[in-house]
């Protein structure tokens, strides 16, 4: 996978090979992330849920602002923070943001999707992590 800045109306930003898509001017880019930090209202719940849903286990703290949870012992795949979102609800779709990640496992034999509290969307499907 080559890595480019993305710029928006840039066409060189969509990855070789034709694994990009465009649509209304957003360019969706193929590639593998080894951990997202995702805006919470409150990292708490996010910790619950992603014990609940996951079993991921917490690996650091950052006070009552940031969560950072992993498995397998990474230092950590999962960061939930409320530094812009603090008390945010579910996210309005209607405006940019993250809608979704997708989580690749061994583990698993079917593709999942959970929504967390916020409305992000996380899909489990089967294969190297």
């Amino acid at each position: 996978m080559e890595w480019r800045p993305y710029r928006h109306g840039d066409r060189a930003a969509e990855p070789a090979g034709g694994g990009g898509q465009r649509a209304g001017g957003r360019c969706r880019l193929a590639g593998r992330a080894g951990h997202v930090h995702l805006r919470v209202g409150r990292p708490e719940d996010a910790e619950a849920w992603w014990h609940d849903q996951f079993g991921f286990d917490t690996v650091a703290k950052y006070g009552g602002q940031a969560v950072f949870l992993s498995s397998g012992h990474y230092h950590h795949h999962i960061g939930a923070n409320a530094w812009q979102s603090a008390g945010a609800g579910r996210r309005d779709p209607s405006r940019s943001g993250l809608a979704w990640v997708e989580m690749r496992s061994d583990n698993v034999k079917d593709e999942t999707s959970r929504e967390d509290p916020w409305g992000t969307v996380i899909r489990t499907v089967p294969g190297k992590a």
